[in-house]
């Protein structure tokens, strides 16, 4: 039987490294390398390895090895396709679940952090802001899902993070407007600015991973 901590540990290590661009998209992986760095066997990597792939993160090539998933414009497209159908709906549908001190905490946290301008936390802040509304959805559903897109999501912004220095101020203007709507229970009118954010942001990373 396969250690299920070893596992979970093989998988959540693989997929870190991947979705933060450690393991970079088309690069192979070996799996005896994964083992020393993981600090497994054989056993729990493979099977951490089928989970993955599952998730669209790696392929499985019989006879050639294990490649890091590649991210092309379509998969972008794709990616914000669902975002734009998910997150509108999740917000005219639950967000009024969501308390005022939340809304404030969250608000006060991602505005800090915004006005830093550092990458990876702002990565990590605007993650914040989108995962409160999911989870206001009370739906495991739409969290397995939206689990899935933000992985993708956050390879997309690393891969072009570096080119698209401007969206930070944007996306920080884009959120408070969110923010805004939001408190004040004007729950349309937040779900068409979040629409109006993802398409921005979409068109961003488009415009970013052609350049």
């Amino acid at each position: 039987m396969v250690n299920d901590s070893l596992k979970e540990k093989a998988y959540r290590l693989i997929k870190e490294k991947i979705i933060n661009c450690e393991y970079m998209p088309s690069s192979f992986l070996v799996e005896n390398e994964l083992m020393e760095q993981v600090g497994a066997s054989r056993t729990p990597i493979r099977e951490a390895l089928n989970k993955l792939e599952q998730e669209n993160l790696v392929r499985i090539l019989p006879k050639k090895g294990v490649v890091v998933c590649d991210i092309v414009l379509g998969d972008i497209n794709k990616i914000f396709e669902v975002r734009e159908l998910v997150e509108p709906y999740i917000i005219r549908n639950y967000a009024a679940n969501i308390s005022r001190e939340v809304l404030l905490a969250v608000k006060k946290k991602i505005t800090v952090i915004e006005m830093a301008g550092e990458r990876t936390t702002v990565y990590a802040a605007d993650n914040d802001l989108h995962q409160m509304l999911i989870s206001a959805s009370n739906n495991a559903y739409f969290s397995e899902l939206m689990s899935r897109i933000y992985a993708q999501n956050h390879r997309i912004r690393i891969l072009s993070g570096q080119k698209i220095e401007h969206r930070i101020q944007e996306t920080h203007e884009e959120h408070m407007l969110i923010f805004s709507y939001l408190l004040d229970e004007k729950y349309e009118e937040a779900a068409e600015a979040m629409k109006e954010h993802l398409q921005r942001s979409k068109l961003a990373a488009i415009n970013a991973m052609m350049s």
